[in-house]
């Protein structure tokens, strides 16, 4: 590993209180739920994606693989047709 690499992990378990090994193996729900205790302050994570326009087009949530599909599926038996 580089100086430079080490120095950045070193500020992340400066700045988080965990390695990053132990931050890849948290859930974003888990990491959060970590910084509202060691914090006591509510955190949030927010998405950046943006949503102007056309509405949140993942407000049901993430989709499978398996519905993605049946998706695709279906387009392309109406653009076949």
């Amino acid at each position: 590993m580089t100086a430079s690499f080490q120095r950045l992990l070193g500020n992340i378990e400066k700045k988080t209180g965990l390695s990053a090994s132990e931050l890849r193996k948290k859930s974003p729900e888990e990491y959060r739920e970590y910084l509202t205790k060691r914090t006591l302050k509510p955190f949030r994570i927010n998405s950046e994606y943006p949503i102007i326009g056309r509405g949140g087009v993942l407000r049901d949530g993430l989709a499978s693989s398996r519905e993605i599909n049946a998706d695709i599926d279906t387009i392309l038996e109406r653009v076949c047709e």
